[in-house]
């Protein structure tokens, strides 16, 4: 299975229908070719990545498009599957209360002192993989120069609490 007919398998589940709507956007724009790649990129591709469960990969990337406040479609879409995929929107383990921190701050810019702290917090708790691969997966929702931002404070976190 490639790429694409593993995202849109995974678009299906995540959305709960057979015809994703972000697809019939595209064709409707005529950029059909441009969502086979989309999809084939995030859903095939970053979704496939290991270090975190379909619930936790849904649960920050609803905290995040929380924080920027402009996306409701998007977050609607995306509510809708954290229950689709057996999570649940109130839980509040410290990992996911960690995680969703890690997704507001990477959507506010990935520059926040206070990321560097959480951060912090994910390496004391041996959980810095997983905080690294929150910011990987964000980076199609939040944009790639916030999750570089937010990717050099795992390298830097001390130093850069030091500056604040």
């Amino acid at each position: 299975m490639g790429d694409y007919d593993k995202g849109l398998e995974l678009l299906r589940l995540l959305g709960g229908v057979e015809d994703p709507a972000v697809l019939e956007l595209f064709d409707a724009v005529q950029a059909a070719d441009y969502g086979k790649e989309a999809v084939a990129f995030v859903y095939g591709g970053v979704y496939q990545r290991p270090g975190l469960s379909l619930a936790q990969r849904q649960l920050v990337t609803v905290a995040a498009l929380e924080a920027l406040g402009y996306a409701e479609a998007q977050l609607a879409f995306h509510r809708a599957a954290v229950v689709n995929v057996g999570g649940d929107l109130e839980q509040d383990d410290e990992t996911t209360r960690r995680l969703k921190r890690i997704a507001v701050y990477a959507a506010k810019g990935g520059v926040a002192p206070e990321l560097a702290d959480v951060l912090q917090e994910a390496r004391d708790a041996g959980e810095l993989r997983e905080a690294v691969e929150a910011i990987l997966h964000l980076a199609v929702y939040v944009g790639f120069p916030a999750a570089l931002n937010a990717l050099a404070i795992t390298l830097t976190g001390d130093e850069h609490r030091e500056r604040a």
